[in-house]
Formats: C-alpha cells, structure tokens, sequence
C-alpha cells in the first residue's frame, strides 16, 4: 500500500511538473510575440519618420527651386534696368548755341496764349526771319529787314523779367564793340499784361544805359511771329536774313562765342 501511495505521488508530482512547464512555455511565447510585435512596429515607425524626412526634404527642395527662380528672375530685372540706365548715360545731349551751362533755360514765363517754343535750340533746317517794322517809342521806326548784311541779335525781353535786366548791360558791351558787324535790335514784349507803359520802359533802359536800338511790340505780332514763351528769348539770325537759331538767358561770353562761330 505504501508503494502504491508512492508511486501516485510521484505520478502526481510529475503532472504538476509538465502543466508548470507547458505554462512557462505558453507565457515565453506570448511574450516573443509581444516583443516581436512590437519590433515590427518600431520598423514601420521607422520607415514612416523616412518618409516624413523624404517629404520635408522634397519640400525645401522645391521651396528652394522656387526661390532660386524668383532670384533669377530679379537678378534679370535688374540687368535689363541697368541696360536702359546705360543707354539713356550713352545718349549725347543735343547741343546748344549757349556756352554758359549755368544759364540754360533762364527764363521767365510768358503769359497764357502766347505760342510755345521749346528749350535752348539751333534751327536744323533754315528760313527767313519774320520780319516787321516797330516804333522805338520816340517817333521812329525800325525795319528787320534793313539790317540784312550784318549778323543780327533780336533779344525779346520785359522789364519785370530778372535775367532780362541781368543780361543787358552785357548786350550794351556786346554792342559797343561790334556794333559795326553786329546789329543788336531789343525787343519789349509791350502786349505783356504785366510790362509797364512805354514812358516807364524807356527810364528803366534809360538807367541801364543801353543804346542799341530797342523797339515796342505793342500789339503782339512780332512776339506771336517769333513764337516766343519765354522771358528773355534772343534769336540770332544771319547776314542772309536767315535764322540761325535761339537762345535763353546770356553771359557776355556766350554773346562772344555765338558772334565768332556765325559772323
């Protein structure tokens, strides 16, 4: 009977053995599978956190495609307004009867309705000087015309205008010097609304000390003629009688180089 007892026992104790193992085993595996399970997940982690750098890195690419782009094309913008910059420095400036750069387009403005000539100029092609015959104001009259032979200066001035009175006593020097191959002939823009009356005008000329004949435009024609829009407007016209060009505010020395070049 004790046998028997024992062999049950051990019977017994060798059953309980293989359930503990076999449950050990079973925990192991679930274990490995978990672990493994989370491997997987891991990798796949892994393989999107890639993608995402693949992604971002596509992205910064094509940002900087594009801004490389906007870059060229500033860069080209530039280029041609550089272009442009050195074609307009390139383009000579027309030139001008004045020699004195300082009084260019000295003038002042003439009143409205009076026709319009434009800037310091030489005349391309040339034509007759308009010509007219207008009192000095003292009971004689002078004719344009009469002075054909000589290199004639028709200066066309009011005495509210500043370089007007700024250039006469230069004129008068001018004159007084040349007065045998230059004829100097002063024309007062009389019709201007604000020049003062004739009386008025002779004083002023009076306390210039100018000599050279001077006449009136009473009624407008000469100045309208001479498209005159500005104050003090001087046309130089040839032994011909031809017109050789115009000019604004003078300097003695510009006087001096327009009678050399066209005497």
């Amino acid at each position: 009977m004790k046998t028997k007892k024992k062999i049950n026992m051990i019977i017994m104790l060798v059953l309980v053995l293989i359930l503990m193992t076999g449950c050990k085993k079973d925990k192991d595996d679930s274990e490995n599978e978990i672990n493994g399970g989370n491997d997987t997940d891991i990798e796949l982690n892994g393989e999107d956190d890639k993608d995402i750098l693949d992604e971002d890195e596509t992205t910064e690419d094509e940002t900087d495609g594009d801004k490389t782009n906007e870059e060229k094309a500033k860069e080209e913008q530039v280029e041609e307004k550089d272009t442009v910059e050195e074609k307009v420095e390139d383009k000579q400036e027309p030139q001008q009867p004045t020699t004195d750069e300082s009084n260019k387009n000295k003038t002042e403005e003439v009143p409205e309705g009076d026709k319009e000539t434009g800037t310091d100029n030489e005349v391309t092609q040339t034509f007759s000087a308009p010509d007219f015959t207008l009192s000095n104001g003292k009971g004689s009259n002078y004719t344009l015309s009469d002075y054909k032979g000589k290199l004639i200066l028709v200066n066309f001035f009011t005495t509210w205008c500043t370089y007007c009175r700024e250039e006469m006593p230069a004129f008068q020097r001018i004159y007084n010097k040349y007065k045998d191959e230059v004829a100097i002939i002063g024309v007062n823009v009389q019709h201007d609304a604000n020049e003062k009356p004739v009386s008025e005008v002779l004083n002023w000329l009076n306390n210039l000390n100018v000599t050279f004949p001077v006449v009136f435009d009473s009624d407008g024609t000469a100045t309208d003629n001479y498209y005159i829009n500005g104050y003090p407007t001087t046309y130089v016209i040839s032994k011909q009688g031809e017109i050789i060009g115009y000019v604004n505010a003078v300097t003695e020395q510009d006087l001096e180089n327009l009678i050399s070049k066209n005497k």
